[in-house]
């Protein structure tokens, strides 16, 4: 697939990898002295905490430990603790902020903190010591909230799993199997709890992308465990409750920084609604359960919750939630506590990533600082570093979605390249969905590897006599102007040939 250059796209984002002495001497300070042994942590070394993350991440920001109670369960988050170590006025804190996040591409990262704190002594690593901020939940047995409490602790993680190695363990009857299990179980029941009810779930497939040892890359793809799917749930609860703690606090004491992500735009959702409409009509379909009605009691993510998962059906459903997906604005650091309107949530922070986020940093501080009743500045200090790490935050997620911008590029490059050697009659077909069309533009996603891929509508009118396109029915399919012939419709499966590193162009649907 061609040697890859993430380098080349690191330096043109203007990210440094080497770390400034003063950094470096402060580091040195905290591995001499880590701070693990301070009288003031809560010990719960004594609790069988695991990480489980992805097989080739080294800095662990999480660990859980989750039992069945007879009543209900009991979650112990344990969440690296990094504030004690990036404080305001310290060089760390200044060169964290100024980077904002730790980012990433295939076989090359850019940390936010040394690769000594964030993968050595502050990663929750197993059988070592560390310190952690950790969100103690109660559950009653249906998966509701009793209770909620935070401390701040020491704990000693009893393993770094990765997200396959848990089935396995589970079946073994390990001796980590009681907290599995009851992670899957509490994942479960969260995910399907009336707290959860507004929160939007997409269908797309994962796709994995790694480095081969010539440095090529190698694209893949696999549904996500339930693991993973639980890892979410908990993931998505401890921020919500951190953000309601950061909420509850004295604002001359406290000064939270909320996740936001405003609802779509109502003319957007009524767009939604015609193309819907549309594609049923056009397929013939019943409104049960195609017909989305914002007036539903469903609302989005309900209507697309139970749209069908397999077959073609399943594939349709899957171009409709594309769809759904481009009705949202991006999601946003503040100061001011509105709704998260994907995890469907009123208040929301970002407590999970403190290694990998300058907000994440600052949110646990701001939450220690609650705890204790006192801070050590003034409320106009506090208020003005909020307001930087708000900028540095969001920032770092537009740089980081430039990134992963290029990076998509470079994949579709990779797949589609090789085909291209060949004459273009004789290049392989590959299968994938119409998910959207545009004025210039088809976009497909290709069933294996699941990637992002475009036909452009002059590249497309070749195969039709040069005739002029046209997207009809509210964007429900492509047509042919001079007849109104049908090319594709939303949802098809339709075999696609590469005509550029770039693009395909549709050479037959698949009926």
């Amino acid at each position: 697939m061609g040697q890859v250059g993430f380098q080349q796209l690191v330096d043109a984002a203007g990210l440094a990898q080497a770390f400034p002495a003063p950094v470096l001497a402060e580091v040195d300070g905290y591995l001499a002295a880590p701070g693990v042994d301070d009288a003031a942590l809560v010990d719960r070394t004594g609790l069988p905490f695991v990480t489980i993350d992805g097989p080739t991440t080294r800095d662990l920001d999480q660990a859980v430990h989750v039992e069945e109670t007879g009543t209900g369960f009991r979650l112990r988050y344990a969440i690296a603790d990094a504030s004690y170590y990036v404080r305001p006025g310290t060089a760390l804190f200044a060169e964290a902020l100024r980077r904002g996040a730790s980012f990433y591409l295939p076989g090359l990262s850019v940390p936010m903190l040394p690769r000594a704190l964030s993968e050595g002594l502050i990663s929750l690593g197993p059988d070592v010591d560390r310190r952690a901020l950790v969100f103690d939940v109660s559950f009653d047995g249906r998966g509701t909230v009793t209770r909620f409490a935070l401390e701040r602790a020491r704990v000693r993680s009893r393993a770094k799993l990765a997200f396959g190695d848990v089935a396995a363990l589970i079946a073994a009857d390990s001796p980590l199997a009681p907290n599995l299990r009851a992670v899957l179980r509490l994942g479960a029941l969260r995910a399907h709890h009336p707290d959860r009810a507004a929160m939007v779930r997409y269908r797309r497939a994962e796709t994995s992308v790694s480095l081969a040892t010539d440095g090529t890359l190698v694209v893949d793809s696999a549904p996500r465990s339930p693991v993973e799917d639980a890892n979410e749930q908990i993931s998505i609860l401890c921020n919500a409750l951190g953000a309601r703690w950061l909420a509850g606090g004295p604002p001359e004491l406290v000064q939270p920084i909320y996740r936001v992500h405003e609802p779509p735009d109502p003319a957007r959702v009524a767009g939604f609604e015609r193309l819907v409409a549309a594609v049923a009509h056009l397929r013939g379909l019943p409104d049960d359960p195609w017909a989305y009605r914002r007036a539903a009691d469903l609302g989005l993510g309900g209507y697309l919750e139970q749209l069908p998962t397999d077959g073609e059906p399943g594939r349709l459903a899957r171009a409709l939630h594309r769809q759904a997906m481009l009705l949202n604005g991006r999601s946003r650091f503040d100061a001011e506590p509105r709704p998260h309107f994907g995890v469907g949530e009123q208040v929301y922070s970002r407590f999970t990533a403190p290694m990998r986020e300058i907000v994440g940093v600052q949110c646990h501080a701001q939450a220690i600082e609650r705890m204790d009743g006192a801070s050590p500045r003034t409320r106009d200090d506090d208020e003005a570093i909020r307001a930087q790490v708000i900028d540095a935050a969001n920032h770092a997620k537009d740089v980081q979605r430039n990134l992963d911008h290029e990076l998509d590029a470079l994949i579709v490059a990779a797949v589609l390249g090789p085909d291209l050697a060949r004459p273009l009659a004789e290049r392989p077909r590959r299968t994938g969905t119409v998910v959207g069309f545009a004025p210039s533009k088809i976009y497909i996603v290709l069933d294996h590897p699941p990637i992002d891929v475009r036909a452009t509508l002059f590249d497309q009118a070749k195969q039709h006599g040069g005739g002029w396109l046209i997207v009809a029915d509210e964007g429900a399919r492509l047509a042919r102007k001079s007849d109104d012939l049908t090319i594709a419709r939303l949802g098809d499966c339709v075999q696609v040939r590469a005509t550029a590193p770039d693009a395909v162009v549709i050479a037959d649907a698949v009926e």
